[in-house]
């Protein structure tokens, strides 16, 4: 009996495996016979996902990108040059590609392109307003860690001081940060918005600042409720982190 189900299982491996291979054939004509910049979409995903192979799933990406502007390919490229794949340590060259990437709707292109302008570097000044700008454009595409990003940049920069991790007290260098005017309703507002995408700590915040009074009118009730939506995402959070592996 064990062998019959080996043997099965065998068979089931080899014809998984050559479903993967046509897979790959397929995607490949598409992209290099076809020309087809979804079809390159596909392959780079294939490549990074079934081959593991990361090197050739960023030269598909990025030729995508500068040739056939596929806002896809061109998030992906930016991602693989935020983590540093690609040998180029200016984020000024995140900005093309993730522009594409905002322009055609991915929430999470808006973020990071905000996030290049609201970094500055040596060479290039910060551009709070267009920071501004695409983390707004970004939570308006329901992107709750931008909704939440915003909120805490509406609050201001009041801390003077960070404790390193032997305990220093080191002054901050916010000479190459953006910087928005404190305005504790707009904080408020979105802080809100990216609670009601299930951002938890956002909801922490919001209770936060109700049970203080921390800009907005003190009001305990939804100082309250807020923290309780806070508790009730982070709960549901590790409910499916315990039960991600359990297949029935």
């Amino acid at each position: 009996m064990s062998g019959k189900i080996s043997e099965e299982a065998a068979k089931e491996q080899a014809e998984r495996a050559e479903y993967v291979k046509n897979i790959g054939i397929e995607y490949r004509f598409g992209c290099y016979e076809e020309k087809r910049p979804e079809s390159c979409q596909l392959l780079g995903e294939y490549m990074e996902a079934l081959q593991q192979n990361f090197s050739a799933a960023l030269s598909i990406f990025k030729k995508n990108c500068d040739e056939n502007s596929y806002p896809k390919s061109c998030f992906k490229y930016g991602m693989y040059m935020l983590a540093g794949k690609t040998g180029e340590a200016s984020l000024s060259k995140m900005i093309r590609p993730m522009t594409i990437a905002c322009d055609a709707n991915i929430p999470q292109g808006c973020r990071y392109l905000s996030l290049v302008y609201w970094n500055g570097e040596k060479d290039r000044m910060a551009d709070s307003k267009k920071a501004e700008q695409y983390m707004r454009r970004a939570c308006e595409l329901e992107d709750g860690e931008a909704c939440w990003l915003l909120s805490t940049w509406y609050m201001g920069n009041k801390e003077k001081f960070k404790t390193t991790a032997t305990g220093e007290a080191k002054e901050l260098d916010r000479s190459e940060l953006g910087e928005l005017p404190r305005n504790m309703e707009k904080s408020l507002e979105f802080a809100i918005r990216a609670c009601d995408l299930d951002i938890p700590q956002s909801c922490a915040n919001v209770s936060r600042m109700f049970k203080l009074g921390d800009g907005v009118q003190k009001d305990l009730d939804k100082a309250k409720r807020y923290a309780d939506r806070a508790k009730e995402i982070m709960d549901t959070m590790r409910s499916n982190d315990t039960s991600a592996g359990f297949t029935g």
